[in-house]
């Protein structure tokens, strides 16, 4: 008799090791209900239908012992318990519709977020292109006045050629006239030498004829 006692509580013992340790956790309640509709006021009456929380019935009547009868939204007609109905609009239905105007609210700023944004990257293309306009505009300005300069440079260098070139041309012509002078001189003065020998040799000529004639007679 010990011995089947001490068998049975081995196996008590054995059989709580064995069995799985469960993980203790934080659980909430639901805060969704439903609730039946039956065929009659008493719950050994056929359930017809189930409806939840924040589910809108109408009232057809009521009862003394805590039941209702009501038509559901499908539009079948049973009883409920009286205490499940409340006539204020639930909480839980109140803040989906809260939830729901502030979705649409948050929906309409980031669609008017997106018009923004999608406008704000519009303008800064814009600026983009704009500035890139402008800095290539700028660019060809500067080479337009690097241009400027070298032409400016150039007709200052073409202008110094050509003074230098006229001072040249003034020398030059100095001395051609310088050296037509000369040639002039030279040739007058050839000239009047070639006259005043003509004029010798006439008049040792003539007073050689003169000579001549005189012997004759």
């Amino acid at each position: 008799m010990k011995l089947a006692a001490a068998l049975g509580l081995f196996l008590v013992v054995l059989g709580l090791c064995a069995a799985p340790v469960l993980a203790a956790k934080d659980m909430y309640v639901s805060d969704r209900m439903q609730i039946t509709v039956r065929t009659g006021p008493t719950t050994e009456n056929r359930v017809i239908e189930m409806i939840s929380s924040g589910d809108q019935v109408t009232v057809l009547e009521e009862s003394n012992d805590g039941w209702a009868r009501v038509r559901t939204a499908s539009g079948k007609e049973g009883w409920v318990l009286r205490r499940f109905l409340i006539d204020e609009t639930p909480a839980v239905v109140r803040l989906h519709e809260f939830a729901d105007g502030q979705g649409k609210n948050l929906g309409q700023r980031l669609e008017e977020a997106k018009r923004e944004s999608g406008e704000a990257k519009r303008l800064q293309v814009l600026a983009e292109t704009r500035a890139r306009e402008a800095e290539s505009a700028l660019q060809k300005l500067q080479n337009e006045c690097a241009e400027v300069v070298k032409l400016r440079e150039e007709f200052g260098r073409l202008q110094e050629e050509y003074q230098q070139q006229t001072q040249e041309i003034e020398e030059l012509s100095t001395e051609i006239e310088s050296m037509r002078f000369s040639t002039n001189l030279k040739w007058f003065l050839a000239g009047g030498g070639v006259l005043f020998l003509g004029w010798l040799i006439g008049l040792a000529f003539g007073r050689r004829k003169k000579r001549w004639t005189s012997g004759m007679y």
